[in-house]
C-alpha cells in the first residue's frame, strides 16, 4: 500500500521535500560540526506535551536535573496533542514541518542529547538521514526507548512498491538506527540485549537500564478498608495495546457469574467488546486524571503476549499500579517477573497467559490482604523504580 494520499501530485511534492531535506543534511553536515558545548542536557522528544512517554521519559527528569543544577531543555516536534492527533492525513505538509533541522543545529549548545525513540518518527523514508547528519554534528548522542519498535513496525519488512523505493522508505528503520548510535539508554534489561545484538560496535557499558520511573512518593497508598461489593478491576494504556484486553474477556466473564466486576479502562479511546459479560467503564487518558483513575482500581491488569512486541515492554502499568498502592497482576513476561515477587507485591499469569481466571479468582478470594499488599508494592517502587532511586546513576551516566 502506498505510504499516504494516492493522489500523484502529493507523491511528487514529497518526493521533491523528501531529496531537498536530504540534500540540505549532507551540505550542512560539512559545515556544522558542533562547536564547544556550554552544558546541558536537550531531550529531543516525539511526542506532545499531554503524553505520558513526553512526561516520565523525558520532562519529569528535566525537573530533577535542574534541581542538580544541570540546564535541561525538552524540545518536540508538536507540543500540542490535538495538533500532533491532526498531523496524520498529508504527508508532505507533514514531512516539512516534522523536519528538526532547528532543532538538531540548536542541539549544538548542549553537551549531551537524548533523542527519545526516534528522531522522525512519523516516517521510515529518506534512510534515516536525519539521524545520520545530526550524530554528524555532535558526538555525544544518546538514543532512548522504552519498547522493541523494530518489533511492533514488524521489521525488518521488504518494501516492494515503486514509492516506498522512490521514497527510500527504509524497511528496518529502527534496528539499523541503533547500530549508528554509540550510547543508549533503555527501560529493561530485554532492551539492552536487543541493543547489544543489532550494535556490534559497542559493549556493556554503552547502555544503561533506566525504567519509566514514577513519581507517586508522595502520594498515600491506595485504602481498601472501604471497598464496595463492586470489585474494580483496572486497565491504563496507549490504544495500541487495548487488543490485549480481549484475552480477558473470557475469564471475567466466567468470573462475572459469582462476583459483581467492573473493568474501566483509561485510554485514548474507548474499548468495547461485544462478548463482554460485565461491566465496563472508560475515561479518556489525561495527565491530570491518571493518579486518581488508578487509586479507583482495587486490582490493576497487565496482560502482554510471549512475544517480541511483549518481550520489549517495560511493565510501566505495573509501575504505575503499584506506585499508588494497588494490587496489580500481570503477565510474566520480560521485565514484569522482576518488578512482582508474586503473591507478595502483586501476582503473577504464566506467560502464555493460560491461568487469568484462576489468578484473578484467588485474587478476589484474598480482599482483607489488599492493604498489606499495596504497602508493599509501592515500597517496592520507591526502593526501585521511583525517580528518586535512579537519579544518581542516570546523572552520572548522561552527564
Amino acid at each position: 500500500m502506498p505510504p499516504f494520499n494516492r493522489k500523484s501530485t502529493q507523491y511528487f511534492i514529497f518526493f521533491f521535500v523528501l531529496y531537498f531535506f536530504r540534500f540540505l543534511a549532507w551540505i550542512c553536515g560539512i559545515f556544522l560540526r558542533r562547536r564547544k558545548a556550554s552544558d546541558g542536557v536537550l531531550f529531543l522528544e516525539n511526542f506532545p506535551v499531554e503524553n505520558s512517554g513526553y512526561q516520565y521519559r523525558a520532562y519529569k527528569w528535566k525537573e530533577r536535573f535542574e534541581k542538580y543544577g544541570l540546564h535541561c531543555e525538552v524540545l518536540t516536534i508538536f507540543p500540542d496533542k490535538n495538533d500532533f492527533d491532526s498531523q496524520f492525513g498529508n504527508m508532505p505538509l507533514l514531512y516539512i514541518r516534522a523536519m528538526r533541522f532547528r532543532q538538531c543545529v540548536f542541539a549544538r549548545k548542549f553537551k549531551t542529547v537524548i533523542v527519545r525513540r526516534e528522531l522522525l518518527q512519523f516516517n521510515d523514508y529518506g534512510n534515516i538521514f536525519m539521524e545520520k547528519f545530526l550524530l554528524k554534528i555532535h558526538p555525544n548522542v544518546i538514543l532512548d526507548f522504552d519498547d522493541n519498535i523494530s518489533a511492533a513496525k514488524r521489521e525488518p519488512r521488504k518494501i516492494t512498491n515503486l514509492y516506498g523505493r522512490l521514497l527510500q522508505e527504509n524497511g528496518n528503520k529502527f534496528n539499523e538506527s541503533l547500530r549508528l548510535y554509540k550510547r543508549f539508554v533503555v527501560g529493561s534489561d530485554s532492551l539492552k540485549q536487543k541493543v547489544l545484538s543489532e550494535n556490534k560496535t559497542i559493549d556493556d557499558m554503552a547502555v544503561l537500564v533506566i525504567p519509566t520511573c514514577v513519581d507517586y512518593n508522595e502520594y498515600p497508598a491506595k485504602v481498601y478498608d472501604t471497598m464496595s461489593t463492586e470489585v474494580v478491576l483496572g486497565w491504563i494504556g496507549g490504544n495500541h495495546n487495548l487488543h490485549y484486553l480481549d484475552m480477558l474477556v473470557a475469564p471475567l466473564n466466567r468470573l462475572a457469574v459469582d462476583y459483581k466486576l467492573k473493568l474501566v479502562v483509561v485510554a485514548g479511546r474507548d474499548y468495547e467488546n461485544q462478548d463482554a459479560k460485565f461491566k465496563i467503564e472508560n475515561h479518556k487518558w489525561t495527565l491530570k486524571s491518571e493518579k486518581d483513575l488508578i487509586k479507583s482500581f482495587d486490582i490493576g491488569l497487565m496482560p502482554i503476549e510471549d512475544n517480541a512486541v511483549g518481550h520489549g515492554k517495560c511493565g510501566f502499568k505495573l509501575l504505575q499500579y503499584m506506585g499508588l498502592g494497588v494490587v496489580s497482576i500481570a503477565t510474566d513476561v520480560t521485565i514484569n517477573g522482576d518488578i512482582i515477587e508474586d503473591e507478595k507485591n502483586g501476582f503473577l499469569v504464566k506467560p502464555d497467559n493460560s491461568n487469568w481466571y484462576e489468578i484473578i479468582k484467588k485474587v478476589l478470594s484474598l480482599q482483607n490482604k489488599y492493604e498489606e499488599i499495596g504497602r508493599y508494592a509501592k515500597e517496592t517502587i520507591q526502593n526501585r523504580y521511583s525517580f528518586e532511586s535512579n537519579m544518581d546513576s542516570y546523572i552520572r551516566w548522561v552527564y
